[in-house]
C-alpha cells in the first residue's frame, strides 16, 4: 500500500511538472495560475476589510449600549435566528466557530465527532452562503419556477434559436 501511495504521488508530481513546465503552453498556464492567486488574494483584504468595517460600526453601536447590534438589531430577535442574511462580522464569527467545532470533531471519537463535525460543516455553510433555512428548504420549488419557455426540447437556449431566427429574417 505504502509502495503504491508513494508511486501515484510521485506520477501526480510528475504530471504536474510537466503541466506547467511545458515548453509550449507552461508559461501561459503559469501566469494564468498567478493571476488567479493575484485576484483571490485581492477579495480576500477586500473580504476582510469589510469585516473590519463592520465590526468597527457594531462596537460603536455597542459602546453607544445597543446590544442588539451583535445579532443584527431589534428585528432580529423578532425572526429564525437561521434566517440568513448575517453581517459580514457575524458571517466570519459564525465560519469561526463552525471551523472551530469540525477541528474538535476530527480530534473525538465516533459518535461525538460526527455530531461535532456535521454542526460544524452547517456553521460553515451558512457563513458562506449566508442562505437561510427556508431559502434551503425552497429550492425544489424555486427551482420548478425556471420558465420553461428558455429550454428548447433539446435542453438548447431559447435565446440562441431566437438570434438564429432573427439572423435569418435578416437576410445574414
Amino acid at each position: 500500500m505504502n509502495r503504491a501511495m508513494n508511486f501515484l504521488t510521485a506520477a501526480g508530481l510528475g504530471a504536474g511538472m510537466m503541466f506547467f513546465l511545458d515548453p509550449r503552453n507552461g508559461r501561459r498556464r503559469r501566469a494564468f495560475v498567478r493571476d488567479k492567486m493575484i485576484r483571490v488574494s485581492h477579495e480576500i483584504q477586500d473580504a476582510g476589510e469589510v469585516v473590519r468595517r463592520d465590526v468597527r460600526n457594531r462596537m460603536q453601536g455597542l459602546a453607544a449600549g445597543d446590544l442588539t447590534v451583535l445579532i443584527g438589531g431589534k428585528n432580529a430577535l423578532r425572526g429564525n435566528p437561521l434566517r440568513g442574511s448575517w453581517s459580514p462580522a457575524g458571517r466570519t464569527l459564525l465560519g469561526l466557530i463552525g471551523g472551530g467545532l469540525f477541528l474538535s470533531g476530527l480530534r473525538r471519537e465516533a459518535p461525538t465527532a460526527c455530531v461535532l463535525g456535521t454542526v460544524g460543516l452547517g456553521l460553515i455553510i451558512e457563513a458562506a452562503t449566508n442562505a437561510g433555512i427556508e431559502d434551503i428548504t425552497h429550492i425544489s420549488s424555486k427551482a420548478r419556477k425556471i420558465p420553461e419557455e428558455s429550454l428548447g426540447h433539446d435542453g438548447r437556449s431559447a435565446g440562441r434559436r431566437q438570434r438564429m431566427t432573427q439572423m435569418a429574417g435578416d437576410g445574414r
